[in-house]
């Protein structure tokens, strides 16, 4: 495979780590999407979230993330949204199963660049589970720094939401994803 290829692998890999602490890779990435969104509860302060993302996929080209890839993150006082999407990896994760419908990956990790409160130049670090439906066992965590690196949301625990849902897809054979 290419190289590029690999280095976004580790890239992703190292991201996944940092996200989830010691954790057991049993798939490879795979292409696909993720919809939904909903809310969790960290520290007695309730976090919302919406989303449509895109798993990276490798073109001849070279690697790409198809869009469009929109998420936003909402807490008391504080919005971010997401401009860019740097990097994503869809994995399927044993023990955890997305279906209905049938999915190949379960856990979406993902890193991005948007604005928070309006000021561009924040960071996101997230993960979302799809763990089947009706999502009462999806799970949520992020980490969201402003433009000068200081944590404005730290790293919520891995969360179930209390309320939404997440839904993994397969990738549309019509498309690039």
């Amino acid at each position: 495979m290419r190289r590029g290829y690999w280095r976004i692998v580790l890239r992703a890999a190292l991201v996944m780590l940092f996200l989830s602490g010691a954790f057991l890779l049993l798939a490879w990435h795979v292409p696909g999407r993720m919809t939904g969104g909903g809310s969790i509860f960290s520290d007695g302060v309730r976090i919302t979230h919406g989303f449509e993302l895109y798993c990276q996929v490798e073109t001849p080209e070279g690697i790409f993330i198809p869009g469009p890839n929109n998420l936003e993150v909402n807490w008391p006082g504080h919005r971010f949204h997401l401009e860019e999407l740097t990097s994503a990896l869809c994995i399927k994760v044993e023990g955890f199963n997305p279906n209905p419908p049938p999915a190949p990956f379960t856990h979406f990790y993902g890193t991005g660049i948007g604005t928070l409160n309006g000021v561009p130049g924040a960071t996101i670090n997230f993960l979302f589970v799809d763990d089947g439906e009706p999502g009462t066992h999806d799970l949520a965590r992020y980490r969201i720094d402003d433009a000068n690196g200081t944590p404005v949301l730290g790293y919520t625990e891995l969360t179930p939401l209390t309320f939404g849902n997440h839904q993994a897809h397969a990738a549309n054979p019509k498309s690039k994803q």
